[in-house]
């Protein structure tokens, strides 16, 4: 795109975006991992010493893994999308995985399709799948969960906490602090609003247009 500028390793302060005169300004900042007040978390993830990670630890460390880790064990923490996204990475590569999950089944929120699909990879990778169990310790090679009120200890070459996405906004009310009196259009999008699944901040990225529309931008 002829027209796009692309501004990189760059902090969007207020001072900054003033100095570009907007008209639009879309804050899409994202998500960070729920941390929840478990013993030993914020110590451990993804700390230098630690095997334990978080999605993003995961994300800046993908090129390390091993493409065949088979006998290596892999422990993941919740299993939401996330988590089952984690498994599959590790599962494939013929690791063995367990993964944790409070709930009675894994995977509750995804559609119908990718559901399916989910369970029949979990089959067939043999991945060890521990439901109704909370994470109570962390460590720097093992969990302690409890299942059917007793306390089990998980241990792992590497282990994952994927406990969820909060949303990550802290320019937001600067932004509107300083456009309040000026005729700019402020648009909060994705996971910044609201951490959800991808293909809601999708769809809000896709509806930019419209505000574009609206003010004669695409004319």
């Amino acid at each position: 795109m002829k027209n796009l500028i692309t501004f990189t390793n760059t902090e969007a302060t207020i001072p900054f975006v003033e100095a570009l005169k907007p008209d639009v300004i879309v804050n899409a900042t994202g998500s960070t991992p729920l941390l929840p007040p478990i013993t030993g978390l914020r110590e451990n993830i993804d700390r230098p010493q630690s095997s334990v990670k978080g999605i993003l630890g995961m994300i800046n460390n993908i090129d390390n893994y091993p493409m065949d880790m088979e006998g290596k064990k892999v422990v993941v923490v919740g299993g939401g999308a996330v988590g089952l996204d984690v498994v599959e990475f590790f599962s494939n590569r013929k690791a063995e995985v367990s993964i944790v999950e409070m709930l009675p089944v894994v995977g509750k929120d995804l559609d119908i399709v990718t559901k399916v699909g989910t369970y029949a990879l979990l089959e067939k990778n043999h991945v060890n799948i521990l439901t109704s169990t909370a994470l109570q310790e962390v460590h720097p090679d093992h969990f302690i969960v409890k299942r059917n009120d007793q306390n089990e200890q998980l241990d792992f070459d590497y282990g994952f906490v994927c406990l969820g996405m909060r949303s990550y906004s802290p320019l937001m009310k600067d932004l509107t602090d300083a456009f309040e009196d000026k005729d700019v259009e402020i648009v909060n999008i994705g996971d910044s609003v609201r951490a959800r699944r991808i293909i809601d901040g999708t769809a809000e990225g896709r509806n930019i247009l419209n505000t574009l529309k609206t003010k004669g931008y695409l004319e």
